[in-house]
């Protein structure tokens, strides 16, 4: 079997290719064209951390893969990073398993990061000018930088329950040359982004229904497994869109969980398969993402592919 570390496996990813092809990903799962094993969680309370094993194939693709990601969220006051994990790949034919993209979890950071950029591209306004950032980690550095990518979006606002690391944040930002300042209060946030991306492993809700107002325009990445929650059930119940990554995984965990029937609920693949379309300024839309093995399966490939040409 071949061997791939995090660096080679990013360097050889372009990032046009991702956007696309994680957009193919959320196609291909509305469209019935996916096969993926049930998720797996490890909930860890001492240090709090977070365990997911998931894998998928897409119909027609040569290769299939399996993936196993961590969060634990006290690790950068030891000096190590929050996320961690791997991705086995296997050739779709014979089973024959054909290599490990020992990415640190990267790959996931990634495709979860491009899918919040093609999620914010579909419910932006026309004009978006400012984007806030709840959280300040892994995700949410991600989230700015490929939400900004996708909307064209020039300042980002960031908060988060620590000033501190929100102004750290901010700080390594305005270092790549973005437009970035740190907030002390969420509500404003809430008021005067023009889109919001959550990015926290929150288990009570950070965004209530006093947030609710025309035009609000909320990507919500955080919840990802059972227990999590960033956005109050009122605040999710009063939004005119609610599109989701699947609304399986939707209607048992994530911020939709509980709150919406399947029905009320449209999947991002599905959006994304049909002719562009704005929606009206004053609606108030929401992307929950919880996150799907399709997104895993394709970015995958397509390091894969790109390590190997």
């Amino acid at each position: 079997m071949k061997w791939f570390g995090k660096d080679a496996i990013l360097a050889a990813i372009d990032p046009d290719q991702a956007v696309e092809t994680i957009a193919q990903a959320f196609r291909d799962h509305s469209a019935g064209r996916v096969q993926s094993i049930a998720v797996g969680h490890l909930r860890f309370d001492r240090p709090p951390g977070d365990v997911h094993v998931k894998g998928a194939h897409i119909d027609g693709r040569q290769l299939f893969a399996i993936k196993m990601a961590s969060s634990f969220y006290e690790n950068p006051a030891r000096g190590l990073p929050s996320s961690n994990g791997l991705m086995l790949v296997f050739d779709a034919e014979t089973g024959a398993p054909l290599g490990v993209l020992s990415d640190d979890g990267a790959l996931t950071d990634l495709r979860t990061a491009v899918a919040g950029g093609i999620a914010a591209r579909l419910i932006a306004p026309d004009e978006t000018t400012t984007i806030g950032v709840v959280g300040a980690g892994t995700q949410a550095a991600l989230q700015a930088r490929w939400v900004k990518r996708c909307t064209g979006a020039r300042d980002i606002r960031i908060w988060a329950r620590s000033a501190a690391r929100a102004e750290d944040l901010a700080g390594r930002l305005r270092a790549e040359g973005e437009v970035a300042h740190a907030v002390e209060d969420l509500a404003a946030l809430c008021s005067q982004a023009d889109l919001i991306v959550t990015t926290t492993p929150a288990r009570a809700p950070l965004i209530g229904l006093q947030a609710g107002r025309p035009g609000l325009r909320i990507v919500a990445v955080g919840a990802d497994a059972s227990g999590k929650r960033e956005l109050a059930p009122e605040l999710v119940r009063a939004a005119d869109y609610l599109f989701v990554d699947s609304r399986t995984q939707c209607a048992a965990y994530g911020d939709s969980a509980g709150v919406a029937p399947p029905g009320g609920m449209t999947e991002i693949g599905e959006a994304l398969a049909q002719p562009p379309a704005r929606l009206p300024a004053d609606a108030m839309a929401i992307a929950d993402l919880t996150g799907i093995g399709a997104q895993d399966a394709a970015i995958a490939e397509l390091a894969w592919r790109s390590l190997n040409a």
